[in-house]
């Protein structure tokens, strides 16, 4: 190898344009533990928010996932007796704190 070559191949990997396969192995195994790591870090998170999960119990993202979605439809029945509560007894009910569903303009 020329020592012309040689100067632009340690040109390159200073820029970091090319990668050799092991750093694009390396790069691609820590990327996706991040993303694993971010993932425990919001089913952590959703864990808290949701008073009927546990510590003990079972963690499995199924678990935690369908007690989160009972736990919402729970809020969102709750939410919806209030109202009507509060209308039966003439009280004006602010439009924003109806729940009207994901996505919808209020």
């Amino acid at each position: 190898m020329s020592e012309e070559s040689d100067f632009s191949d340690k040109r390159k990997q200073a820029k970091g344009a090319v990668l050799t396969e092991e750093e694009k192995k390396a790069h691609h195994i820590a990327s996706e533990q991040k993303r694993r790591e971010n993932i425990r870090s919001e089913f952590d998170r959703i864990v808290d928010l949701t008073p009927t999960l546990t510590d003990l119990e079972n963690r499995s993202e199924l678990n935690i996932l369908t007690k989160s979605a009972d736990y919402i439809d729970k809020l969102k029945e709750e939410n919806q007796r209030l109202i009507a509560s509060c209308r039966a007894r003439g009280i004006l009910v602010p439009e924003e704190l109806v729940y009207r569903g994901p996505g919808s303009e209020i």
